[in-house]
């Protein structure tokens, strides 16, 4: 016999109704009389139109039931429906309608529409609760953006109808067919923009991130500059004796192709100016900026000055952006190594601008601000077992905060680990090699005896990486968007803690969990964060999907706007121009970007979502705030009043 594909036989298990499924049987009376009073209350044209037959099927069921128990009727449903019809003037064509109504009106709990509403009213699979749960989990688990009536027809083609028994070359559906129901379960084909990331500002993990980082950056505040609204000259706090003047420094990167030009421009009817296909070459830039200078970078007062200096005392760089051209036949792509290389050389000319002064190192989430040493601490670059492809991670002290020893018991905590076998190791093929994840949590031996606990005492139960640790993030962003799309379908209660099921708390689900969540681990911080903090230092980075909390993001912005307005789309005009470009910046101008951050700040303090934000920094200019909270949302009803007077005056 032919195998059905497993995606099929897991739709028919969403699409095809169970006996929970199923309505429980329903008195014809009780749903008569329901109809009845529903049309009466309704007093329109068709619900009068609808009494007549109504009426006649009451008399029908209550007829046909008390001819039923007569031992010489013998065809009770016939008598009754002629009788029926007889009642309400109708003859023998209105007593066969009777009986065909009754069928329907148990099986979907109305009457069947009229001929001339039956082409609008036709019957959809849109209309089968199940087929709909299981077309928006399908649509849920898609990454945003990546849903497309294609490959919704696709799925509805390959894996939905056959569940349903529809199979054969003309049972399918259209790819217009998907677009219009890809309308009708609330999807829109709109211009995917640049800006602020909204989908991601909702997520807890983000709003909890946001609200860490804005409350890091307030502690901070009060030891900051102080910017004047209007002059937008700089003045620093009066800090008590002991207390250290804090600066900001914020990082980022930023790439420029050679073609880029300005996507609208002012033509004739008819005319399309010609323009290059591809981007063309790319030049990245990564640079620091800073309230107080602007740039970090020495002037030319103080380059002048730096020569005077003794050799050994002169900075050897004195400009902290660093410009590359990667891509075939060029230099290498951005990484960590060249970040920290940057970090090493910004830092020197950071003291030598603010002496004595505590920089705020900002950085944003991408993976390579966010890398581990190779020896950290680190699950990911540890096996479940000694030896193999692993590598040798630095030694560590048992955290003091794990499970006490029980009566007997060995007490390991406190006790300095290597993360390697000595040299003197009985098993010569083990000298010298990493230990891996379950020898590591054995010598940790209350938490190992607290994972065994949670399997139940069954050492062959204690698994070294189970299914939730091993996905990785783009599986278990689908799997919370379908647990928040069964929510809003109602199957999954609100707070029965499925929506954050990857977010477990669980620590002992497997070996990898447990010795990931150990203190050690847990501290493990980033190698830039490592070497910043060493040179006595902050870092901080800045939550996801957050770029409006990065002033540099707007100084991209105005330098990509002034390249596209002199761009010759030449590889050799680009690389001389962006230079200049990013040192024509006015450092006014720059506090005026790291203004309009302190205004997001303040908005996301007080408690308002992204759009609500926007909203506030465009109409509130200080340097620090925004209004309350009231204001701004009656301020946006205010904008929405306008907006509509003006439509209805269009």
């Amino acid at each position: 016999e032919d195998v059905e594909p497993a995606g099929i036989q897991i739709a028919r298990e969403w699409t095809q109704e169970t006996p929970e499924d199923d309505p429980e049987p329903a008195n014809i009376i009780q749903i008569l009389q329901g109809l009845i009073k529903a049309a009466k209350r309704c007093k329109t044209k068709e619900a009068i139109k609808a009494l007549m037959p109504l009426t006649g099927l009451v008399h029908f069921v209550k007829l046909r039931d008390s001819y039923r128990l007569h031992p010489k009727c013998h065809t009770p449903a016939m008598t009754a429906s002629l009788i029926a019809a007889r009642r309400l003037v109708r003859g023998p064509y209105f007593a066969r309608q009777l009986r065909k109504l009754e069928l329907y009106v148990l099986k979907y709990r109305k009457l069947p529409p009229s001929k001339s509403r039956t082409i609008v009213e036709q019957q959809s699979l849109l209309n089968n609760e199940n087929i709909i749960h299981n077309l928006r989990s399908y649509l849920a688990i898609l990454k945003i953006g990546e849903v497309t009536p294609h490959k919704f027809m696709q799925h509805i083609n390959l894996i939905v109808l056959p569940s349903l028994g529809f199979t054969g070359p003309k049972v399918t559906i259209s790819e217009v067919t998907a677009y219009r129901w890809l309308g009708k379960l609330g999807y829109q084909n709109k211009e995917a923009k640049k800006g602020l990331f909204i989908d991601g500002h909702e997520r807890a993990d983000v709003i909890q991130s946001r609200m860490r980082y804005i409350a890091k950056i307030r502690e901070y505040q009060s030891f900051m500059p102080i910017i004047d609204n209007n002059t937008l000259e700089i003045t620093n706090p009066f800090l008590p004796s002991g207390c250290t003047l804090m600066i900001a420094v914020h990082h980022d990167e930023m790439s420029v192709a050679t073609n880029e030009q300005h996507r609208r421009v002012w033509v004739k009817e008819g005319q399309q100016p010609l323009r290059k296909k591809g981007n063309g070459r790319s030049i990245h830039v990564s640079d620091f900026i800073l309230e107080t200078t602007g740039r970090l970078a020495l002037t030319l007062k103080q380059l002048e000055a730096q020569k005077r200096l003794p050799l050994q005392r002169q900075l050897k760089i004195t400009d902290a952006r660093v410009i590359i051209h990667p891509g075939k036949n060029g230099d290498a792509w951005w990484d960590c190594s060249q970040l920290m290389e940057q970090i090493k050389n910004a830092i020197p000319i950071f003291e030598f601008l603010h002496p004595n002064a505590i920089g705020i190192w900002i950085f944003d989430c991408s993976s390579a601000h966010e890398a581990f040493a190779e020896n950290s601490l680190n699950v990911k670059n540890m096996n479940i077992n000694p030896g193999g492809k692993q590598r040798c991670l630095h030694p560590t002290t048992i955290p003091l905060n794990n499970p006490p020893p029980l009566a007997g018991e060995e007490d390991t905590r406190g006790k300095p680990q290597l993360m390697v076998y000595g040299n003197d190791h009985p098993d010569p093929k083990l000298r010298g090699k990493p230990k891996g994840i379950k020898v590591i949590l054995q010598e940790r031996i209350s938490v190992w005896r607290e994972l065994v606990k949670a399997a139940g005492g069954n050492l062959t139960k204690v698994i070294g990486i189970c299914k939730i640790c091993k996905a990785s993030q783009v599986e278990r962003d689908a799997s919370i968007r379908i647990a928040a799309q069964e929510q809003a379908d109602g199957d999954v209660s609100i707070d029965d803690g499925t929506s954050n099921v990857l977010e477990s708390s669980n620590n002992t689900c497997c070996m990898t969990r447990s010795l990931s969540q150990q203190q050690d681990f847990f501290d493990e911080k980033p190698r830039i964060q490592t070497y910043i903090e060493e040179k006595g230092h902050i870092c901080l980075f800045l939550p996801k999907f957050h770029p409006e909390l990065d002033p540099i993001e707007m100084y991209w912005g105005w330098t990509k706007h002034q390249y596209r307005a002199v761009s010759d789309q030449k590889f050799s005009t680009a690389k001389a121009l962006i230079p200049k470009i990013l040192d024509s910046v006015d450092v006014k101008l720059i506090r005026k970007f790291f203004r309009k951050t302190w205004r997001y700040l303040d908005a996301y303090e007080k408690g308002l979502d992204a759009q609500q934000a926007a909203f506030a920094v465009k109409i509130y200019k200080s340097h620090r705030r925004i209004g309350t909270v009231r204001e701004v949302v009656e301020e946006m009803k205010k904008k929405s009043k306008d907006i509509d007077s003006i439509l209805q005056l269009i």
